[in-house]
């Protein structure tokens, strides 16, 4: 524009946890284009629709610009806050005052609900130093990655994993869109995916809904909900047993599935070291797993052990699974036999077990076929079971780790690599430190966090916990109520379970501050509020967080910078410098510098100091230069955007470099189980323990256990591409892009039972379960399972202050009760499926 002033400024984008790297186009000092940066790794100068359309987020008109008091005490979800604008002064000091009382009689009575990724580790900080283990409670850890984190850990020491699709030939996704833009690395995942499948990838989807990837697979298999597990078990079945498709080096050497195994089901353990035995063919005798080579150790067969009889932990494995046979399992998910021995016979051959790649001057296994999932598989009852049921497809053969397989996020790099642990398997470095490990189980004990995460000794997080022991606290014998909430980025009444139920939960803690730029539903809910920035106006240190690898790009770790392009709006302050400010009036600072200097990993000479003050962009310029040398200060992040750091061949398929083995048979569980008994009878709390056992079994979820009439259907909840839970929705392009969807804020009936009901495309239709009901135009559609209705996204705000979401599209969380009972009791997630009926209103 000839006379104006142009610029262009790198930051990170944050419609999403995948924070790709952008560069933002200012003219005049206002922001009129984002594109994807052309020289980070994640985006090389692609953005999806989310990322275009933040422009509209940072110029929403309804957004919050002023602190605001709640003027009537009464609260509920019709009832109207009355909201009067204060001074950030008034603010501040009504919040520092609550906090202070707190602190003094019991600093867990402060409950941090924030959902904001990048900044995990300040928030941290903040919580450490006032004394509350309560932080982090939001809808993502209701569903998302729980039955799937805790078993990254252990199969890769890593947070998550991704497919190697530069390699992979053939590709089984159960309940995953990986590579169609709702999973980690969005964007470059998509063009890999989209090159991969050029190549002639092999694509088959198992879902109950014939969504995005679906709609792009070579084939897309509708699959009753929750019976992943038993599909994904059978296949191991028929690899072991009937195909004799399985890696015996990989098996050998780099997993526990030589481990002699007991009567009890324990490790035969060796009366001098306490090392678990395996028994070696060549020598004719039982050793220590870690004695010599492994190339010629038994799989299969019985030993004397230790005076006793033992089994290898793979024969265990070949007799435990023998059970899922096609038939039985066919009648169980719907899918017909044929394809079940097809799949098995396809991926058994693609695996192509034996062959090597060479990469960098390194000899590595390629193996090309990988079973991969996602939250549709695993946000059931018993979901850590069905993630680590599927993850044994990629045991058995060997895809782990290496070329074509299915490979970690970050295992090295400045988060630090794995190592051994306990019984020669795998740990995970430093960048676990953000969540718990699941190996070695932490201590079972009296419960003391709001989460019980006490009882649930192998999972990372337990945020729907949360929400049952605040509904009946003095059942679960803790000794303190919560008092005060901080509220941040998140939205609990739309994103976690039933409203009603989350709104007892809320207004029962006498306190609440929000940090908004929204006033959505849960915001509603407060006593203040406090304006927060927009991303776009925001400075976060590594938005691309190298600790814990959730957005990684393939080949690299590029670090990026989020940094504000334009002022914040009105008295918009970001929610971080504002604990800074709160941290000094509740007289917190010096345990706060230590905090952080512990948990960021903070050198010398860049140590924070105590009786110190300081900024936070002192504490972001002294974190940059501590993890990556005085040159990369925080100027330098700003004028260049991003850091790239090139992943070596170790880096990227770290599996042969790893001392460490993996497990294929998780023998801990069971003192778990024993411990985890004797504690919660000790305190008279009914725990059910069923699940902690070695290999994982398919049971059936509570939809499946429902008394229900034939004519109910289950209905699962599915991601679109275009939109990020509910915080997406009050954007204007983006939600007039789901009215043209043909079914984004519709519900998808399957057409048989449609044609039954007399039931057509637009007619109203009611959906109701146990716990509620919700209201939705109905889309008959042969693209989902006849026993299923699916309702997308995270839609239907109620709240008036959001006008564009307002009444569009349909809340599937109101259809789901949070009880215990629901939860897994491994992993923590709420069961995501539920029986209802459907009918025309």
């Amino acid at each position: 524009m000839e006379g104006s002033n142009v610029q262009w400024v790198p930051s990170s984008c944050y419609m999403c946890f995948n924070c790709c790297g952008i560069k933002v186009k200012l003219v005049d000092g206002q922001v009129v284009d984002i594109v994807g940066h052309p020289e980070n790794p994640n985006t090389l100068g692609r953005l999806c629709a989310k990322g275009k359309a933040a422009i509209l987020g940072l110029y929403n008109p309804y957004r919050v610009k002023t602190p605001l008091k709640r003027t009537n005490p009464r609260k509920g979800l019709t009832e109207d806050p009355g909201w009067q604008e204060i001074s950030w002064d008034e603010a501040l000091e009504t919040v520092a005052g609550r906090l202070k009382e707190v602190r003094e009689k019991d600093p867990r009575q402060l409950f941090i609900a924030q959902c904001d990724f990048p900044v995990v580790p300040q928030a941290n900080a903040f919580a450490s130093a006032f004394g509350t283990p309560n932080n982090g409670w939001t809808g993502a850890g209701y569903f998302c990655g729980n039955g799937v984190h805790p078993i990254m850990y252990l199969m890769h020491g890593a947070f998550y994993s991704r497919v190697d699709l530069d390699l992979c030939r053939y590709l089984v996704m159960f309940g995953s869109q990986a590579g169609f833009m709702t999973h980690i690395g969005a964007v470059e995942e998509a063009g890999k995916m989209a090159e991969a499948r050029r190549r002639g990838l092999k694509l088959i989807v198992v879902d109950p809904v014939g969504g995005h990837a679906a709609a792009k697979a070579n084939e897309w298999i509708p699959i009753r909900p929750g019976t992943d597990a038993a599909l994904a078990l059978c296949l191991v079945n028929l690899l072991v047993n009937e195909l004799g498709f399985y890696d015996a080096p990989f098996l050998r050497c780099q997993t526990n599935a030589p481990y002699l195994i007991g009567l009890e089901g324990l490790y035969v353990r060796d009366p001098a070291s306490g090392k678990p035995l395996v028994f070696d063919l060549k020598k004719r005798e039982a050793r220590t797993y870690d004695e010599g080579d492994s190339s010629d150790l038994a799989l299969e067969g019985e030993y004397q052990a230790n005076g006793s009889l033992a089994r290898p932990a793979f024969q265990l494995l070949k007799e435990h699974v023998k059970s899922y046979t096609p038939e039985a399992v066919s009648r169980l998910t719907t899918v017909p036999q044929e394809i079940i021995l097809r799949l098995a016979q396809e991926f058994g051959q693609a695996a192509n077990l034996g062959g090597t790649i060479t990469l960098e001057g390194h000899e590595l296994p390629y193996r090309p076929a990988v079973a991969d999932y996602s939250r549709g598989a695993i946000a059931h009852k018993h979901g850590f079971q069905a993630g680590m049921a599927i993850e044994l497809i990629n045991l058995v053969v060997g895809a782990v780790g290496v070329p074509g397989g299915q490979i970690p996020v970050n295992t090295s790099g400045s988060g630090g690599r794995p190592r051994k642990g306990p019984d020669g398997l795998l740990i995970p470095g430093e960048e676990a430190s953000f969540y718990f490990s699941p190996y070695p189980a932490r201590k079972v004990k009296q419960p003391e966090s709001l989460e019980l995460i006490e009882l649930f000794p192998i999972a990372i997080y337990a945020r729907p916990v949360a929400e049952v022991t605040l509904k009946e606290p003095d059942k679960f014998n803790l000794p303190y109520r919560p008092r005060v909430i901080l509220h941040v980025r998140s939205n609990q009444m739309m994103s976690c379970g039933q409203p009603a139920s989350m709104a007892k939960v809320l207004t029962g803690t006498p306190f609440m501050v929000s940090f908004a730029c929204e006033l959505n539903e849960t915001v509603q809910l407060a006593d203040i509020v406090l304006p927060d920035t927009f991303f776009l106006e925001r400075l976060e240190p590594f938005a691309v967080d190298p600790r814990t690898g959730r957005r990684d790009s393939a080949d690299s770790w590029p670090t990026s910078l989020r940094q504000p392009v334009v002022a914040p709006a009105g008295q918009a302050r970001t929610w971080l410098e504002v604990l800074f400010d709160l941290s000094q009036r509740i007289g917190i600072t010096d345990d706060m510098n230590l905090a952080f200097n512990s948990i960021l990993r903070l050198k010398e000479p860049y140590k924070l100091q105590r009786g110190d003050s300081y900024s936070r962009e002192e504490v972001i310029d002294r974190w940059a230069k501590s993890w990556f040398g005085p040159e990369h200060d925080l100027a330098w992040f700003k004028s260049h955007g991003f850091l790239n750091q090139r992943k070596k061949v170790q880096d990227k398929y770290p599996r042969l470099f790893l001392e460490a083995r993996i497990p294929v048979y998780l023998e801990y569980l069971i003192s778990v189980r024993q411990e985890l008994d004797r504690v919660t009878k000790e305190i008279n709390l009914a725990w059910d323990t069923s699940d902690y056992q070695p290999l994982p079994s398919w049971k059936p979820c509570p939809a499946f256990q429902d008394t229900a009439a034939q004519d109910e259907l289950y209905a699962v909840n599915y991601k679109l591409p275009f939109h990020t839970f509910s915080y997406t929705t009050e954007n204007p392009w983006l939600t007039e892009l789901a009215e043209h969807h043909s079914y984004a804020f519709r519900v998808l009936v399957p057409a048989a039972y449609a044609k039954r009901k007399g039931i057509r495309d637009g007619d109203e239709l009611v959906i109701q379960s146990q716990a509620g009901q919700v209201k939705g135009l109905a889309k008959v559609s042969q693209c989902i399972h006849p026993e299923v209705v699916g309702i997308a996204g995270t839609f239907g705000h109620w709240s008036k202050e959001m006008p564009v979401s307002l009444g569009k599209g349909v809340h599937f969380n109101s259809l789901l009760p949070t009880e215990l009972e629901r939860i897994d009791m491994l992993g923590a997630g709420l069961d995501a499926c539920v029986r209802v009926k459907v009918y025309k209103e």
